[in-house]
């Protein structure tokens, strides 16, 4: 039980870690969203700021010296950098202007960093689309948080003309970048701090919780297991006068199915259907299915009819209905010849298959009111002569050289296999609690 504990409680801890990383990462997108949104509007503005103080620069040049304000305004570029304002956020690094009909009228570039060359060649030769009055921004170099903006600023004269067109590039300053980072980093950690402190103040509840949970699924499951043994159990005494071969008929096909190498779902499901592949034998007269000797005709077709109350009788339980897999087919043959649905080769359920063969096999080497039991040799030959026709002969290759330990180990040995039989259960059914709610959930 406390290994089931501890596997519940390590489930509940990698599940709140995970959640833990999944906030802190959308903590940390919303924040690198926000960061950059903050950026660009920082500068679009300090963009928004540049474009009047040159336009007054230049209105104010042109009315200085009588001059045009095409010829005045290489002059109030070079005078930029003295009338703008200094910005912790970064500074202009290439201004170019060009008038209405795409004639160059002033151009300034700081040429002192070759990656802001490289930069500003790519900002230069990109294609220009300007809609309303507004100043576009297009991030430009590497990384999350860009280094560098290129950034169209239209200018309009007071009757709204467009007159000419700003390109220029905005270099963000280191210090900008990092303090930024900082921000973003500060944002996740905040966001891990906050479900670490939650997650310590409800993990004790939860893991109470938890251990109740747990506590309950076991004697939930040691009910369901008590009533599939003592259903089991009935039926076989009211065949026979022991319920010793549903025990042994399990064990014999758990082993096979491991030899295999099936998955523990599939075993579970062969476990079930194997203690009860004849439950539905409560629906047949006595005096057919206590008949020492052998069937008429008509009296074999009432017993067959024993699968189809064995399937009804499942079916009506949630838990026990994956047992309908051998409770339905394990008297189909390999060759298409057998019963209930005639089904041939591989359409036979895997389950069903592997019980075909310990179920004859168990038949041959037990002893029964009406017959002795056989020796282990004599049964052997007789199921390799139905290697194709009744069994699958593959599982029977694996399943002749583990026949004559497990035929030592159990054959007629009622207590050994209601203690493995015992030990089988708790490999399978309690081994893995979390495993079973996540098939009960499907």
């Amino acid at each position: 039980m406390q290994s089931r504990t501890r596997s519940l409680r390590k489930s509940l801890a990698l599940r709140l870690a995970a959640l833990a990383v999944l906030l802190s990462a959308t903590a940390g997108g919303i924040a690198f969203f926000l960061e950059k949104k903050d950026i660009e509007a920082g500068v679009a503005d300090w963009s928004s700021i540049g474009a009047r103080l040159l336009r007054a620069r230049v209105r104010d040049l042109a009315l200085s010296t009588h001059d045009s304000w095409q010829n005045v305004v290489q002059r109030a570029v070079e005078e930029l950098s003295e009338i703008l304002p200094r910005s912790t956020v970064g500074r202009f690094a290439w201004v170019q202007i060009k008038d209405a009909d795409g004639r160059e009228l002033a151009n300034l570039a700081d040429g002192s960093d070759p990656a802001i060359n490289a930069l500003i060649a790519q900002a230069a030769a990109e294609t220009v689309f300007v809609d309303g009055q507004e100043a576009t921004i297009r991030p430009q170099g590497d990384g999350w948080i860009k280094s560098a903006y290129a950034v169209v600023v239209p200018v309009s004269d007071d009757a709204g003309r467009r007159t000419a067109i700003i390109k220029s590039l905005f270099v963000v300053s280191p210090q900008t970048v990092a303090h930024y980072w900082q921000r973003i980093a500060w944002a996740v950690g905040g966001s891990m701090v906050i479900v670490v402190l939650v997650t310590s103040l409800h993990y004790p509840v939860i893991s109470r919780l938890l251990d109740r949970l747990g506590l309950l699924s076991i004697h939930l499951l040691d009910a369901n297991l008590e009533t599939l043994q003592a259903l089991g159990s009935a039926i076989a005494k009211r065949d026979s006068d022991t319920d010793a071969h549903n025990y042994r008929v399990t064990i014999y096909a758990v082993r096979l199915a491991e030899a295999m190498g099936l998955d523990a779902a599939i075993i579970r499901t062969l476990i079930k259907g194997a203690f009860l592949h004849d439950v539905g034998k409560i629906g047949v007269r006595d005096h057919i299915l206590l008949k020492p000797g052998r069937l008429e005709p008509d009296e074999f077709e009432i017993m067959k009819t024993h699968v189809a109350h064995g399937l009804d009788i499942v079916n009506r339980s949630q838990w026990l209905r994956d047992a309908g897999e051998v409770v339905g087919h394990h008297h189909e043959k390999f060759d298409g010849s057998g019963y209930y649905q005639g089904l041939k080769g591989r359409e036979i359920p895997v389950t069903a298959r592997i019980f075909a063969i310990v179920d004859v096999f168990d038949a041959l080497t037990s002893e029964r009111p009406y017959k002795q039991a056989l020796p282990f040799e004599d049964a052997m030959e007789i199921l390799q002569r139905g290697a194709g026709p009744h069994f699958d002969p593959e599982l029977l290759r694996l399943f002749e050289p583990i026949a004559r330990t497990l035929y030592l180990a159990f054959g007629n040995r009622e207590d050994d296999a209601r203690n493995e039989l015992g030990l089988i259960l708790e490999h399978y059914f309690k081994g893995d609690i979390g495993a079973l709610l996540r098939e009960n959930e499907r």
